[in-house]
């Protein structure tokens, strides 16, 4: 039993040590929870190809074609789901993008990443609200999530997707 108790302190600490176990959680969720355009917290959950949002717990109104959330860079930007592409097209106010991830920002700061997951996301915390974003933390996520699927799965999706989309 005394083994089994070290084995097991051991392995913590050897996963504790690594940074993108220690701050990169990674799931699969019915609904993206995310820092609205005014501040609140909203979260938007797939109907069919279109969304439906709510507040506080309650349901804000129709499903939409398309929802606003604060991006990464602070600025509202608005998503929408483009079937034949398979993609979101996000506008940025200055551009529209299309890409296979939404980066977002939640209530607390921190940056997220999420893409479709069937009827769902697959999210991902890229930064806490005081971490920078750079290449090298992008790659070691992108390390961390293949490490964490040994099949293939949304985790190793993402992970192909953050090697070979530009993050700004």
């Amino acid at each position: 039993m005394r083994i089994a108790s070290w084995a097991v302190a051991g392995v913590l600490t050897i996963l504790g040590t690594t940074t993108a176990f220690a701050t990169t959680p990674a799931f699969e969720d019915n609904k993206l929870n995310f820092k609205g355009c005014d501040g609140a917290q909203v979260s938007v959950r797939w109907l069919g190809d279109d969304f439906q949002l709510s507040a506080g717990g309650k349901v804000l109104g129709k499903e939409r074609a398309s929802f606003e959330f604060v991006g990464w860079n602070g600025k509202c930007s608005t998503a929408r789901w483009v079937t034949d592409q398979a993609k979101f097209a996000v506008d940025a106010g200055e551009s529209v993008s299309s890409s296979s991830m939404v980066r977002f920002m939640a209530v607390d700061g921190s940056r997220w990443i999420a893409m479709r997951d069937g009827d769902g996301f697959f999210v991902a915390r890229i930064a806490a609200n005081d971490e920078e974003i750079s290449s090298p933390r992008i790659t070691e996520i992108a390390a961390w999530l293949e490490r964490s699927s040994k099949e293939y799965g949304p985790s190793r999706t993402l992970a192909k997707h953050l090697k070979t989309e530009v993050i700004d």
